[in-house]
């Protein structure tokens, strides 16, 4: 597998992740009895008008960190450290 294709591959990952949250929380509701009441109840807070952004907004942060840390369990949390030339050339006024 090439380094491209594990880097996309580690940003579609969480993405599918949240989209099969989603897709579980919908399908929960299908499910008998109590424990299908209860994601019904999820499903229609979640699908609310004022709350569907904020939900969206919530799974896209938690996709974000998802893969945040993923890149840093690959390459570390090293610093970067920046090289600033002083440009001695310039007349001050």
């Amino acid at each position: 597998m090439s380094k491209r294709s594990k880097m996309i591959l580690s940003g579609v990952v969480p993405i599918v992740g949240v989209a099969a949250i989603i897709i579980g929380i919908g399908l929960g509701g299908r499910l008998p009895g109590l424990a299908g009441e209860i994601f019904r109840k999820i499903t229609g807070f979640m699908f609310t008008p004022v709350f569907l952004e904020l939900t969206f907004a919530l799974l896209g942060l938690i996709a974000v960190f998802w893969i945040n840390s993923i890149r840093l369990q690959r390459e570390g949390d090293d610093f970067v450290s920046l090289e600033i030339e002083d440009e001695q050339d310039e007349p001050r006024a």
